[in-house]
């Protein structure tokens, strides 16, 4: 078993039998893949004492942006069922970016029973066993996506709407185009006069959810300014802030961020989309 960060005492154990004494009072974390998706066991208890070490460690699985994060909960025992929240609370915090979908998988009926208890089922997918949530993620419908390469210079803004344009076309999303080829232009503005880093811009696709990121190498996180009237520029965020239904920024390892923005797309541009994603 491999604690990828150690134990909550920060100390690592050296086999399966001291990980098992220590297991009553902390939490271990085996993480594994299983192609494009991480398996998460956590082995001990969930409790005051190791909640934020269970939502800390699923953070930090879902940077690194695995195609889904199945958690395998046979191993672990709840002190208080409200604890079961962090479920719902790391969904909520990685849903918008990086877009990771998280699910549970549980075989123990008395854990079923205080997932149930807790409500956390109705808003994190719960299945029976590790095989039939990996059946789930694998039968939910697909993401699309679109990464380029951009060099830190003025060029990249055009290089970035014209990508975007293309990527919206393509994916059966037209009436989109004006507001993501806005938002996509501003970030990349700033990733160029702000950041002054080369970096990469993302464009992805789920569900009725259009998402337009943009990395760069600076760690300083966005600012939203509201500038004044006689104000010359300055209104990039201003922008992404209108247009956007959420946006924000993430670190990234080992240094900068990712500066993203989601935008919504309309019911008949969705069933659209979908239809093309099937037919593709």
């Amino acid at each position: 078993m491999v604690d990828r960060w150690g134990k909550a005492d920060g100390h690592t154990g050296d086999d399966a039998g001291s990980q098992d004494r220590d297991s009553t009072t902390t939490l271990l974390l085996d993480v594994h893949s299983r192609g494009a998706t991480q398996i998460v066991r956590p082995v001990g208890e969930l409790s005051p004492a190791t909640y934020e070490r269970l939502r800390d460690g699923l953070l930090r699985c879902a940077a690194d942006e695995p195609a889904a994060i199945v958690v395998d909960l046979a191993h672990m025992r709840v002190a208080i069922a409200s604890l079961l929240t962090v479920f719902p609370t790391v969904r909520d915090r990685i849903s918008n970016w990086p877009g990771v979908p998280l699910v549970l998988a549980t075989a123990r009926q008395s854990l079923r029973t205080l997932l149930d208890f807790s409500a956390v089922p109705r808003f994190v997918p719960t299945y029976r066993s590790v095989n039939e949530a990996l059946e789930g993620v694998d039968a939910a419908p697909g993401r699309r996506r679109l990464q380029v390469e951009l060099p830190c210079d003025p060029s990249s803004a055009r290089l970035a709407r014209r990508q975007v344009e293309q990527a919206c076309h393509e994916w059966g999303i037209p009436g989109i185009v004006t507001d993501a080829v806005v938002v996509a232009s501003e970030l990349v503005d700033n990733m160029v006069a702000h950041a002054r880093s080369e970096g990469w811009l993302r464009v992805e696709l789920r569900g009725n959810a259009l998402t337009i990121a943009v990395a760069d190498a600076d760690q300083r996180p966005p600012t939203l300014r509201v500038p004044g009237l006689r104000a010359v520029g300055g209104r990039g965020l201003v922008l992404v802030d209108k247009l956007s239904r959420t946006w924000g920024s993430a670190a990234r390892l080992p240094a900068g961020k990712v500066v993203w923005a989601v935008l919504t797309i309309a019911r008949s541009e969705e069933h659209t989309s979908e239809l093309q994603s099937h037919h593709d």
